[in-house]
């Protein structure tokens, strides 16, 4: 859970320490608002990933509200995953999986006047020639009103899950990657 002691300032995304020698190739981007109930599950899974990370090819980012400043990690990453809250209509803690270009992405939660959501980010990069794999996880919130850093128990048990499928993509990606190495 966030405190007021590790915020993470709205303008500037806060990665978990990369190793030295630039991006890694894959980003796992939290976006959301803790200040929001579920809205901030992006930024809670990010939060419980970091406490087993994934390895030095996998960047940890608090994406927050950040909008354009995590534009970087789809210029420089070949593999972006974005955690977010959904408004899907579903039921609370229902979880969702797709590339941005499949569902379309008007109903995630961080697509607000805010910051530029994931379509704006990654249609930027493809404007300049660059055209990362991106797949959004997204939870279905239940509750967000203002309820500082607190999950409701479905949504919370689905961060659990998405947790999973988290590590599942960056298997996938590094075999496909091996295989296309050999």
């Amino acid at each position: 859970m966030s405190t007021a002691g590790n915020a993470v300032p709205v303008f500037e995304p806060a990665a978990v320490p990369a190793p030295a020698g630039g991006t890694p190739p894959v980003a796992v981007i939290g976006v959301g608002n803790t200040l929001m109930g579920d809205d901030g599950v992006g930024i809670s899974i990010i939060e419980s990933l970091s406490q087993k990370p994934l390895g030095d090819d996998v960047e940890l980012v608090y994406g927050g509200t950040a909008g354009m400043a995590l534009m970087r990690y789809f210029l420089e990453c070949d593999l972006v995953i974005v955690i977010d809250a959904i408004d899907a209509g579903a039921e609370p803690g229902a979880i969702f999986r797709f590339h941005p270009d499949e569902a379309g992405v008007t109903t995630l939660r961080s697509n607000n006047i805010h910051g530029m959501g994931v379509g704006y980010l990654l249609t930027s990069a493809r404007m300049r020639g660059i055209e990362p794999e991106v797949v959004v996880l997204a939870v279905q919130v239940g509750d967000v009103r203002p309820n500082d850093c607190q999950l409701t128990p479905e949504v919370a048990a689905a961060a659990a899950r998405v947790q999973k499928l988290v590590t599942g993509e960056v298997r996938h990606w590094r075999r496909n990657r091996c295989q296309k190495e050999t």
